[in-house]
């Protein structure tokens, strides 16, 4: 035979705490159904200020009309490139060898003047002598006007071929201006672009805050009902017999002989005790 039974421990909350428990989980229930918090009803991120704006509308103006002064240059480059301005070419040149002539031309007529004036004072004018003169004045004439006009195309041709090498050099660069307005117009982009992708996230946030409302107040509420402290109570199982019982209560039995009055049955018998107390303990003898 066994037997067993049930042990019931509860345990109430502290009455001095329930009234702040209540008042709590009343509190958390109200803000759920509230449907508490809303999102910031303005927009969250700080937009162009005026200033801003029009400086923004100044430089796309400016990159797409561009700048008159970049084709220009870019055309002297390329005249200087073509060599449109040498000798040949340069609307100056004529006006510079006149200019440089004038001298040689001016000593040619001296020298004419004083060779008949010679002549003349000799009696020789008209002679072959006079004639030989006047020749090779002539052709010192000639000759300085070559050498000036020599001189003057070589300075010509070796300062535009400079400047043709001083421009080709520069070429790349110059071409590099095209594209400065387009990076200008797209810097510009890129800023309206940035004002653009805050306005988004901004609509992002706004939108997955309204999808994870009603989970983030239902997960608040129950965080404060789970964790608030409550009453209960606790049925633990107990149960008697067997083996263990037997030896428990012959353990109890023998100390229980060790107890009985001098000269007695069980004091003179404690392992008859002993086995006793056990059969009772473990429901043999119920």
């Amino acid at each position: 035979m066994s037997g067993g039974g049930t042990t019931t421990q509860i345990q109430e909350l502290n009455p001095t705490q329930e009234p702040f428990v209540k008042y709590g989980l009343d509190e958390a229930k109200r803000l759920y159904e509230s449907g508490m918090p809303a999102f910031f009803p303005e927009q969250t991120f700080v937009g162009p200020s005026d200033q801003t704006t029009s400086a923004l509308a100044g430089i796309q103006n400016r990159a797409i009309q561009g700048n008159a002064l970049v084709p220009a240059a870019q055309q002297q480059y390329l005249d200087t490139i073509q060599g449109d301005y040498l000798s040949s070419t340069n609307p100056y040149f004529q006006a510079r060898f006149d200019t440089a002539s004038d001298a040689a031309t001016q000593k040619y007529f001296d020298a004419v003047n004083q060779i008949n004036s010679q002549a003349s004072l000799a009696g020789r004018y008209g002679s072959g002598a006079q004639a030989d003169l006047m020749d090779r004045a002539q052709g010192n004439l000639a000759q300085s006007l070559t050498n000036t006009a020599g001189e003057l195309a070589f300075n010509n041709y070796a300062q535009e071929r400079g400047r043709q090498l001083g421009a080709a050099q520069l070429a790349p660069a110059m071409a590099e201006a095209d594209y400065g307005d387009l990076q200008r117009l797209a810097g510009v982009g890129q800023v309206t672009e940035g004002y653009q992708d805050l306005a988004l996230q901004d609509a992002i946030n706004r939108f997955d805050f309204q999808q994870n409302l009603p989970q983030n107040t239902l997960q608040q509420y129950l965080t404060a009902a789970y964790g608030a402290p409550m009453g209960g109570q606790t049925t633990t199982p107990t149960q008697k017999g067997g083996l263990m019982g037997a030896l428990g209560g012959a353990l109890t039995g023998y100390g229980l002989a060790g107890m009985a009055p001098a000269g007695s049955f069980l004091a003179a018998n404690p392992m008859v005790a002993a086995a006793g107390m056990g059969l009772l303990a473990s429901g043999i003898l119920d």
